[in-house]
């Protein structure tokens, strides 16, 4: 009876390995999001890593006063800068007297689950603002998400973001989801 529970066991742990724990659907791709804006409003640099693969490519595209850089990241780098950009934040924070708020939201235009329900491709937009325009990151988002192991995991990303500091060049949330 004891090899029989074992078996079992082992039968239902290789199809979730195999199977079950790699399904995906529509609303599993937003909680993904809804767990991403969380983890950036506050500021929690390992929630948003553990949300990235371990086998994650980043083409990542970056304007700030004109100038573009382009350049890919790996789970290791990608982690780096987002702890970097968290620390960035806490010190023009404290720099104002904290009395400017960390502003997240974003858009999602489209999810395309694929037909064996293994990944989706995801479209949409962010905004990350500190202050009402002292400083806006704008990002245009094409992601592919698969499941490893029942977590949602980040696998590719192709994101061109906008950094615009205070003044006139600042757009608003609206104008930029505006079509």
């Amino acid at each position: 009876m004891k090899q029989i529970a074992i078996v079992l066991a082992l039968c239902v742990g290789a199809w979730y390995f195999f199977v079950g724990g790699r399904k995906l659907d529509e609303p599993m791709v937003r909680d993904y999001y809804r767990s991403e804006a969380r983890a950036v409003v506050e500021r929690d640099a390992d929630r948003l890593c553990k949300q990235l693969s371990r086998k994650v490519v980043i083409e990542t595209r970056t304007t700030v006063m004109g100038r573009t850089e382009e350049n890919t990241h790996d789970r290791d780098s990608a982690c780096r800068g987002v702890h970097k950009t968290f620390e960035n934040l806490a010190l023009v924070g404290e720099r104002t007297g904290n009395i400017l708020s960390v502003d997240y939201d974003y858009h999602i235009d489209s999810v395309e689950v694929a037909p064996d329900r293994k990944s989706a491709l995801v479209k949409g937009t962010s905004v990350l603002k500190m202050g009402e325009s002292a400083l806006q990151l704008k990002t245009s988002f094409n992601q592919r998400l698969e499941r490893e192991l029942g977590q949602m995991r980040l696998v590719h990303a192709e994101d061109s973001t906008v950094v615009r500091l205070g003044g006139r060049g600042a757009m608003s949330q609206s104008d930029f989801f505006r079509k």
